[in-house]
Formats: C-alpha cells, structure tokens, sequence
C-alpha cells in the first residue's frame, strides 16, 4: 500500500504547482523559468514533469514538490504535506505534532477564530451601527466586504481575550499573535485593538497572521489611524503583501501587479475589476515583498498619492524594483484622488488609468523637465542628477541605455556626456552606499561554488553520477559492475556510495531515491546531477525506449573512459612533481623508483 507522500505525488502535477508561482516555459521534454527564489536574468530554474522534481542552476536548489511549497511558501513539512494532500483529496493519518508546529497551528487557530469574532461583531454587533454604514459609504460593497473579511473591534479592554480564553486558549498565547498586550506590572493582558475596523491580513495562503486595525468613526482621533498588528512568529510587515491572497492568480494572469497605498484602495480597486491589486502594509516596499510579486510577474504598476510624500514613496518603490529587474509604470490621476475614491465614483476612470500608466523613468523625467528649466545649465544639471539617480537602478543595459537617450533627446546634451555624468553619480553612491556596483556585470550564477575549482576527474564523476541516474539498467550496471581502474576513486564520492548502495535498495528507480532520502541537501545534491546529467537528451530524438537506453549507456561509457584517460594524466603529474622534489631532495633511490613508475605508466 502506497505511503501518503507516494500517493500525493502520483496525484500531483509539479508542473500546475510551480506554475502556479512562475511563469513556465516549455523546453524540449522539461520546463525552464527564472527562478522564483534569486534575481537572475537567464532562466536557470528547471522542472522535470516526468521525474516531478526541480532545480535551479543558479542557487542549487531544488527537490521535489514538498520542497518547492516549503521554500516558497516559507512553511515546514507537516504543513506542506497537508496543503498537497488538500489539493490532491489524499486522506491523512493524524501525526504527533512537534512543539514549534504545534505552537504555529494554534497560533493560525486564535487569529481565524479572532477574525470570526471580529467579523461577527461589524454585520451583527456594536460595528453595525457606524462601521458598517462607514465603509459602505467608502463605495465597498456587502460581497467585497465579506470577501476580504472585514470586521470591527468593539470598544473594551478584554473583549477578544475573554472570548479567546473562553475558546480555552491561555492568556500566553493569545499574547503570542499579537491579539493582546501584557500589562508591565502584574501577570495581565488586554486587548490591543479596540473601537477598530480590522482588516485581516493574510499569507499566500489564505490564513490570517495579522491584522491592520483603523479608528471607527466616532473613535478616539487622539490616537493613530492606523495600528498593525506588531511583529510575530507569524507576521513579519516587511514579507507580507495586503491582498496577496487574491491578487496571486489575478497578478499572473494579467503579467502585472498593482501596488496601492492602502487597504481600503485594494478592495477599492479589486472591487473594480482590478483584482491583480495589493498593497504593503505599515511599512515602504521592501525587496521581500517583491520577490514574493516576482513570483507572479515582472511588471509593477504604481498608484500612490500624488501629494509629497506619495511621490517620495513612488520614487523609492521605483529604485527597488528597477534593481530587482522589474518593468516599472506610474499610474497617476490628475485629480490627485485615491484609488478607493476613484473606484467609487467612477470605476472605468480606474481601470483607464492604470492601462494608461507611463514608464516610471518617463514619468520622473516628465517631473524634473517641470521642476528645473532645461534651458539653462543648472537646469540640465540638476534633471540629468535627479534622473541618473534613478537610471543607475536599471538593471538591464539595454533598458537603461534607451533611457539614457530619451535624457540626451530631452536635454539636447550628447549621450558620451550624460554616461560621464552617470558614472559620476554610480561612484558617488558606492562610496557611501551598499548598493554599489548596479552596474557591474555578474556571473551567470549568482553563487560561485567551490566546483569552479575542482579537478577535471572530480567533474567527470559528478558526470558520470548525473547520466546514471536517467537510466535504470545503466545504473545498475555501473553500481554492480564498476571499471576495476576505476573503482577506488569513484568510491571516493559519498553521492556515488549513495547512488550504488542505495540505488540497490530502490531497484534504480530514481523516483524511488528521493522518497527515501531524508536530507535536504542530499535532495537536492541528487537533483541537481539528475538534471546536469539530463543535459545529453536535449535535442536528441529517440524512435524508442531502447535506443535512448543504449544512447544514455553509450555516455556514460564515453564519460567513464575521459575519466580514465584524466586520471592517468593527474597521475602523471603528480609523480612529476615527486620526481622534481625527490631530486632536489638528493634522494636517488626514491627518484628512480618513481621514475619506473612514470615510466610503466607511459607504456601502459
């Protein structure tokens, strides 16, 4: 009877899963992507559909369906291992819960149960006498509302912690989400949102980790408009995204993201037909937040305030996300009006405007043309400054070199002139700033590993390890039936140990390995030959089964005798080496001894 991971797997289509978060595209029998957990420019991300396992290239990671919804997701086996047994209808045995797990699910169950009471308390409680008619008045409607599942804080001090504690929660706990506050004298707690709109904020997934919490109408005006839930073992502002729940397919779909300022403009906005919309949440744009949009997409569209501060933002969220390789726009509405207000008394004007954005780097060149006068030599100055500032993120040549003339155009200055300028201000910044070097060219792989100096034998093995693998009968024959010469170094490598004696275990089933591989970085180690070796099929056609296993053979034999030869050639340097120490030594008799033995290695 198969496992519970053996039957989800043979459920599961890697392919669906992983493009549900990347953008996959069809390579011969695999599929290719940039990968969704570095900045690369070079797709270097590969899914295997018939194996269902992955790897990247460039950060070595990879595995098999488990692992990808770990790292993506940022979530730990047992909620893996649940999430795919949800998605395939697999039934599972009920398993002993460790205490980090078991600490995280009831956290995950006081914040829903705490949403519920919330939500309870706007449609049937003290909320609806002023909240509830305030946000509909805000243009949201009863769906959307629900949808995003609004709620309301009654006034008090223990109005959720009494209704928690009485679920048979500890006060401990409840404290842990961030739902309550310990008083500093004495062992008491209460309630930290109250007379709230609460606007839950939830994980890719759909659970509530947070909340941001806005005064009711008729609040306290003393205090902040806005509270956010405070950092947690579950929420972290900088990693999450308002709305990313909803927007994720939306975002995919359309190839772009809308980022708004606040909560009540991504209802506004996902009401609106704009569903691809999400918002930061008590905190600027951070490079987490857009590796989690990068996902999805590459184009960010930005809606921010047109007042001062707005624009600050804008500009900075551009920086960013240019570095992070993203095509940026600017959506701006000349009345200088919210997405929220917008979406309410006119959605198609919404909509309008955010098709109609304009390229960030010509929307801010547009504001400096207006800010500074282009015809004298200060102007030009400071417009070529304030533009190359933002210039200098761009993260593609050529992107950035069509900008550049767009400057020379507007300026009438020669483009020679303005690279001088820009390299001016790139050594500027790197002097004082972290960030030097935009514009230095990287290595293809984003991590340089100790393997870009290792000897040609050692590559040959990882070789020979790779090609094994894709074929049954070869790598058996290779566990059982190893070349004499060369069984003491290929018996060197743990992976080969692995592969031999493990491989006996499984009956050669590659599938089979990474089931019983326990280590991560086995996984992936074995994922990452598996797909190396993968490389001599690409292009190759094969009328049957048979001749792709005699072509796969043929290789790995190909890949054995360049192994042989090379070993002799190390060999032979290395008693070079011997030899030339011996004699400087003024040792003979070791000389000549290894003299005969250069020699019978020549002849042999």
């Amino acid at each position: 009877m198969n496992s519970p991971i053996e039957e989800i797997k043979s459920k599961l289509s890697l392919v669906d899963l992983v493009g549900a978060y990347v953008r996959l595209q069809k390579m011969g029998s695999r599929f290719k992507a940039p990968c969704p957990f570095h900045n690369e420019k070079t797709p270097s991300f590969m899914v295997d559909e018939e194996r269902q396992i992955w790897h990247c290239f460039g950060c070595n990671k990879g595995g098999d369906a488990f692992a990808f919804l770990m790292e993506i997701e940022g979530i730990d086996f047992r909620e893996a291992l649940k999430v795919l047994a949800d998605r395939t209808g697999v039934e599972l045995p009920k398993y002993s819960r460790t205490q980090d797990s078991g600490v995280k699910n009831r956290s995950f169950e006081i914040l829903e149960l705490a949403t519920k009471f919330y939500e309870k308390q706007l449609w049937d409680g003290a909320g609806k006498k002023a909240s509830l008619p305030y946000l509909r008045d805000r243009g949201l409607s009863d769906e959307y509302i629900g949808n995003f599942r609004l709620g309301f804080a009654p006034d008090g001090w223990r109005n959720v912690l009494d209704f928690l504690v009485g679920r048979g929660y500890a006060a401990e706990e409840i404290e842990k989400t961030g739902l309550t506050i310990r008083k500093e004298e004495g062992n008491t707690y209460y309630d930290r949102f109250r007379s709230r709109i609460m606007f839950p904020i939830m994980d890719i997934l759909g659970r509530v980790i947070g909340y941001s919490a806005r005064i009711a109408p008729g609040g306290d005006e003393s205090q902040a408009k806005y509270i956010n839930t405070p950092e947690t073992g579950l929420y972290h502002k900088s990693h999450v995204l308002y709305g990313i729940q909803r927007a994720k397919q939306p975002m995919k779909q359309s190839d772009f993201a809308l980022m708004v300022e606040g909560n009540m403009d991504v209802i506004a906005a996902h009401q609106a037909g704009i569903g691809n919309t999400v918002a930061v949440s008590g905190t600027a744009l951070t490079g987490e937040q857009l590796s989690m949009i990068k996902r999805y997409t590459e184009n960010l569209k930005l809606f921010f305030d047109m007042d001062g501060a707005g624009q600050i933002a804008a500009r900075r969220s551009t920086e960013i996300a240019l570095e992070k390789g993203f095509t940026v726009s600017i959506v701006s509405i000349l009345q200088g009006k919210d997405a929220a207000d917008i979406a309410k008394e006119d959605p198609e004007l919404l909509r309008t405007a955010v098709t109609a954005s304009v390229p960030a780097p010509q929307y801010f060149l547009e504001k400096a043309l207006v800010a500074h006068d282009k015809h004298l030599p200060e102007g030009k100055r400071k417009i070529a400054h304030e533009y190359l500032n933002l210039i200098r993120f761009v993260s593609h040549d050529i992107d950035r070199a069509f900008w550049i003339r767009k400057l020379s155009e507007a300026l009438d200055v020669e483009e020679i002139t303005l690279l001088s300028v820009l390299n001016k201000v790139v050594g500027e910044q790197s002097s004082s700033s972290p960030q030097s070097g935009v514009f230095s060219e990287k290595n293809t792989s984003e991590t340089r590993s100790a393997q870009s100096f290792e000897k040609r034998s050692d590559f040959l093995r990882r070789q020979v390890c790779g090609v094994m693998m894709l074929e049954a009968s070869v790598w058996e024959r290779l566990a059982t039936d190893t070349p004499e010469a060369l069984t003491s170094f290929l018996t060197q490598d743990p992976l080969f140990q692995i592969l031999c004696e493990k491989g006996k275990q499984v009956n050669f089933i590659f599938d089979a390995l990474l089931t019983m591989l326990s280590e991560s970085h086995l996984q992936q180690e074995i994922t990452r030959l598996y797909f190396e070796g993968g490389k001599i099929l690409e292009g190759t056609r094969f009328a049957d089964d048979e001749e792709k296993k005699v072509y796969i053979g043929r290789i790995a034999d190909q890949y054995l005798s360049e192994l042989a030869k090379e070993l002799r050639k190390e060999e032979m340097i290395r008693l070079e080496r011997a030899m030339k120490e011996a004699q400087e030594r003024g040792d003979k008799i070791e000389s000549q001894r290894l003299r005969a033995q250069f020699s019978a290695l020549l002849t042999s």
